[in-house]
């Protein structure tokens, strides 16, 4: 607050105060008079402000009662300069809250100042007392106009810090639930009373409310969950899906409702927001490259106008921007509606967490070679919940807890398998945010070193799928250490993204997985299934890395996988994931009866003749060797004795290949040509197999 004018009594002395209490009720009066003229000028003049018009009429009443209040409460006699202060400065957050600018209000405070010297006129003959009392004033008016600027720059400066907050924040967060939950909690700490929810569009097609922030979002969850208000929708054939959100959702464009009590379309929720106090609000569209709506943020304020003022168009359109990439780059992540969210990360916290494991053998002989632990979460009903629906639901402090859970608990079933004589690697998956937060590199020491447990039994998979982050030196560096004491370190999901190729490139794993994904299509599509194995296969062993082969649920597969030479394989086919306590049995009674040398299986039979083809193809400048390759037994042949297959088309189709190759003519058209109709053929049979569920018989 500035100081008066050199030679004026200050405003808030005691003769200023004896003066201004003889003209308290004629002020008082005047203030209303000016206020309600004010608005009229405005109103005929066609420049009634946006807030304005969306108040109703009995709220525009009550907003020129309470702003004459303020104008009679800044000339009254008893005003001291904290008080003027603080009324100065709320005065000053409606106003910047409600998109009254500072010229419309330099402007108000000329017509009040204006009307006081026609009452101080009319009223006070003595010219000297007269000009005391403009100057006293004047001095009041502007020094409220100095305060209410004040708190126009408090809030201008706060908004400027959450762009820059949530720049930072977007950058940092390493899952969807923390980029949410941090995105909401910086734009709701904005001055304005909001709150917030983030939905996204489950397999349904429903809009599910996934996070919140605020009380009064947590009870305008609460009524639509309990049917008092219809939920939020994008579908337009619904009440629900033509408001806001459902208009933003389906334009891709903000949609903004200055008075949301006023608006014909709040009908269904008007009583409940009523009572809540909403009374504008913001539906933000998050979008894909491609302009598709992908989620869905809803703002709400108790101040009208509020998303219209100020810096907050600004705002919303930089949070539309900045978020719509960073939650398009984590739309992997499943939706998970917010009722379950908090039951899951409570359980995590309440370390209600039970784990599976899931057998991975050596692809030769069949041996047990490791154990992954899967987590599953134990609600108190006694339902088990599987990761790929809890997952998603956690921020990077539910991760840490769940991941020491399941380290204590590797470390606690190793030592018990190991009395069993089972001495397998016990595998956990290694989160993203393990590379950055300092507290994971501390728990697996702490971990490893209170259950006594050699750390060459822990191997950590690292999923391509949940890390957002690139490979930097320093997480290359959180690795060494780790690799450096004994820690086996997996690329886990080779092939689901060109980072995890990069990878191999970049850092020596323990071990490579190729992800289940490329491996489940051979039921529909072998040729391409079998090609991804043989070339990650080929690619891996070129850096020396062992490769495990995840998704082998069927013996086919398994067969191909191992006739395609990767190291290790991993699926249903295999086993199932079991409670640690079936471990030992499911040892005793499995049997591995694949022989890589004898194909029992088409896509086996594919398998082998893709790699013999590419044999072939290396050794085509070499016509010595062609000739003593093609003359031997191909592992094909053996499929066709096994089956009985003598005399069919694919053993016409596979004995014209041969010829072809040994005349040297491996790139003629009719070598292309017998080459495709050789993999129809085992693509027909194996087909056929899938179809009929022809387990492996005895070859």
């Amino acid at each position: 607050m500035g100081h008066p004018s050199a030679g004026v009594t200050d405003p808030y002395g005691s003769a200023a105060g004896e003066l201004l209490q003889a003209l308290q009720a004629d002020l008082a009066a005047m203030a209303r008079d000016a206020v309600e003229q004010f608005y009229a000028l405005l109103r005929d003049a066609g420049r009634t402000p946006r807030i304005v018009a969306g108040l109703s009429a009995a709220e525009l009443e009550q907003l020129q009662v309470r702003e004459a209040d303020h104008i009679a409460a800044l000339l009254s006699a008893d005003l001291d300069r904290a008080t003027h202060l603080r009324r100065a400065q709320n005065a000053g957050a409606v106003h910047r809250l409600t998109g009254v600018g500072l010229d419309a209000l330099i402007e108000a405070y000329a017509f009040y100042q204006e009307r006081i010297g026609w009452l101080l006129q009319e009223r006070v003959p003595q010219a000297e007392t007269r000009e005391l009392l403009q100057r006293l004033t004047l001095q009041r008016l502007l020094q409220d106009l100095q305060g209410q600027v004040q708190r126009y720059a408090t809030i201008n400066s706060a908004s400027a810090a959450a762009f820059a907050d949530l720049n930072r924040h977007v950058m940092a967060a390493e899952n969807l639930a923390d980029l949410v939950r941090g995105a909401l909690e910086i734009i709701g700490a904005l001055p304005g009373s909001i709150c917030a929810f983030f939905a996204r569009v489950d397999e349904a097609g429903e809009l599910q409310v996934e996070q919140s922030y605020g009380a009064a979002a947590e009870a305008y969850h609460h009524a639509m969950e309990a049917g008092e208000v219809p939920r939020l929708s994008i579908d337009p054939t619904l009440l629900a899906g033509q408001g806001p959100g459902g208009r933003a959702w389906r334009s891709g464009e903000i949609v903004v409702s200055d008075a949301w009590m006023l608006e014909s379309d709040k009908a269904p929720w008007r009583e409940v927001g009523a009572r809540l106090g909403f009374r504008s609000s913001a539906a933000v569209p998050l979008i894909d490259e491609h302009g598709r709506s992908i989620a869905l943020l809803s703002l709400y304020s108790a101040w009208p106008g509020l998303f219209s003022a100020g810096a907050m168009p600004g705002l919303l359109s930089h949070a539309q921007l900045l978020l719509s990439g960073a939650v398009e780059r984590r739309m992997s992540a499943v939706v998970v509606p917010l009722r379950q969210q908090r039951a899951y990360r409570r359980l995590v916290g309440e370390r209600r967490v039970v784990f599976d494991y899931q057998p991975i053998i050596d692809l030769r002989d069949g041996t047990l070679v490791k154990l992954e632990a899967l987590a599953r979460l134990r609600a108190g009903d006694g339902e088990v919940v599987p990761p790929q629906q809890f997952l998603a639901a956690l921020g990077a402090d539910e991760l840490l807890t769940l991941f020491a859970s399941a380290l204590e608990q590797i470390c606690e079933d190793a030592r018990r398998l190991q009395g069993q004589g089972i001495d397998a690697t016990m595998a956990v998956n290694f989160p993203a945010a393990g590379f950055t937060d300092p507290r994971y590199e501390k728990s697996i020491f702490a971990i490893l070193q209170r259950f006594d447990l050699p750390a060459r039994r822990v191997q950590l998979e690292l999923l391509e799928t949940q890390d957002g982050g690139e490979w930097t030196p320093a997480r290359q560096e959180v690795i060494q250490r780790l690799r450096n004491a004994g820690v086996q370190i997996a690329q886990d999901d080779l092939g689901s993204g060109h980072s995890s190729l990069l990878r191999m490139d970049q850092y020596p794993f323990d071990e490579v997985k190729i992800d289940a994904g490329l491996v489940r299509g051979a039921l529909h599509n072998p040729k391409r299934a079998v090609e991804f194995m043989l070339y990650l296969t080929r690619l891996a062993h070129a850096f020396n890395i062992p490769v495990t082969v995840e998704g082998l649920e069927h013996p086919g597969i398994i067969e191909a996988a191992a006739i395609l030479g990767a190291d290790r394989g991993q699926g249903f086919g295999i086993a199932r994931p079991m409670p640690v306590a079936q471990l030992g049995e499911w040892r005793e009674r499995y049997r591995y009866e694949i022989n890589a040398r004898r194909p029992r299986t088409a896509i086996g039979a594919m398998a082998a003749y893709l790699l013999w083809d590419l044999q072939i193809a290396a050794i085509a400048d070499r016509p010595e060797l062609i000739a003593q390759f093609v003359g031997a037994r191909a592992i094909v042949d053996e499929f066709i004795r096994v089956n009985h297959l003598e005399g069919s088309a694919l053993a016409r189709l596979l004995a014209r290949n041969h010829e072809l190759a040994a005349l040297f003519d491996s790139a003629s058209r009719e070598t292309a040509a017998v080459r495709t109709q050789l993999l129809d053929e085992l693509t027909r049979h194996w087909l056929e197999e899938v179809r009929s569920s022809r387990t492996l018989s005895p070859g």
